[in-house]
């Protein structure tokens, strides 16, 4: 039976990578699924869809057919990004997102195998304050609320009665190429080197004190979820994911500097939350002056808030550093130089014209 991958947030920041991945694998047919029609080719089918929406997901999933995988990289953030992450409704909403998508996908699909969720370190309280280190999966929960652990919970009651399996992929800080997302931290580099060069500025690091960090490209996502969907070592277990090696921001910021022909001054720490939203006439000029794509600048960076929060602005040195252990042992050992990465992943924005030169 040819295999069907339903890529759920395809628009999100892992959900582009994850349609790009499958889009270079023929023996793979894709549907992508986002609230917004995608501005680019793709070969996939696509569904837009409103999973918050019960009759929204009946009418537009009554026709889909024959889908064997599900990535479901989809999530719904509250404007309030970070204290959202701590809120009921916030639980209420994703959870509700997943059912009304699996429930619909089931009816139509009776050949369904597998499906894959995304977490994050979130599931080790890292956005309440320091937790074990390194986490590992086996780590108790935190403090609710969490919407991770109630869609985890559903999950997996329901597939005791169920055919399929699943399996759950935690990532660290997630980079990739998507516009929109409120949690890809690439645009929002970007877009900061930007506006400095724009004013004339060196590039100074707005961020906390130095700290080693982790990260995850969603490029290196999608391959452990094409692993998670053919590896019976993947099926009804939760895995952390990361690049393999770690950074420091203060190390990357230079290369940053370098990619766009900017000078490197020391670090000036402040809210990006408070000032760079008062700069969006600077950005449009950007745009006008350098020919790139017309997004807006809402669009590009929809949180300078989650900026602040993954910089570490304000906040004591706070590791979060996965043990990624149990993935190596379970057969998956892809990695990613993650310095590098920062820098590929804003060049290929370059290339694609949503950046400046």
């Amino acid at each position: 039976m040819k295999k069907k991958m339903l890529i759920v947030g395809a628009l999100g920041a892992v959900g582009r990578c994850v349609l790009e991945h499958f889009e270079a694998r023929p023996d793979w047919e894709i549907v992508g699924m986002a609230r917004r029609q995608p501005d680019f080719p793709t070969r996939a089918q696509w569904i837009q869809v409103d999973l918050r929406d019960p009759a929204d997901c009946k009418e537009k999933l009554a026709g889909l057919k024959d889908v064997t995988n599900i990535a479901y990289t989809a999530v719904y953030e509250k404007a309030d990004v970070t204290r959202g992450w701590s809120e009921m409704d916030h639980v209420e909403v994703n959870l509700q997102m997943l059912q009304n998508l699996v429930t619909n996908v089931e009816e139509n699909s009776p050949g369904l195998q597998h499906i894959t969720l995304l977490q994050g370190t979130k599931a080790y309280g890292g956005h309440l304050g320091p937790f074990r280190q390194p986490a590992r999966e086996s780590d108790r929960r935190y403090m609710p609320p969490n919407f991770y652990y109630n869609q985890q919970d559903w999950i997996g009651d329901r597939q005791q009665t169920r055919s399929w399996t699943w399996s759950v992929l935690r990532p660290q800080i997630v980079c990739g190429i998507a516009i929109g997302s409120p949690l890809n931290i690439i645009t929002a580099i970007g877009v900061f080197a930007a506006i400095s060069r724009e004013y004339g500025l060196p590039l100074r690091f707005p961020g906390g004190v130095e700290r080693i960090g982790e990260a995850t490209d969603a490029r290196l996502i999608a391959k452990a979820i094409e692993w998670a969907a053919e590896s019976p070592n993947a099926h009804n277990q939760v895995f952390n994911v990361t690049n393999g090696d770690v950074y420091v921001w203060h190390n990357v910021w230079p290369k940053v500097a370098e990619l766009f022909g900017m000078e490197y001054a020391p670090p000036h720490p402040f809210s990006l939350a408070r000032v760079m939203p008062q700069n969006e006439p600077i950005w449009d000029r950007i745009v006008a002056k350098h020919g790139l794509q017309p997004y807006g600048y809402k669009e590009i960076v929809p949180s300078w808030q989650f900026a602040d929060f993954l910089l570490g602005y304000g906040q004591r040195p706070n590791p979060h550093h996965m043990s990624t252990i149990k993935l190596r042992q379970a057969g998956f050992d892809a990695c990613i130089d993650t310095e590098a990465m920062f820098v590929e992943l804003l060049g290929e924005l370059q290339k694609r014209k949503i950046l400046p030169a």
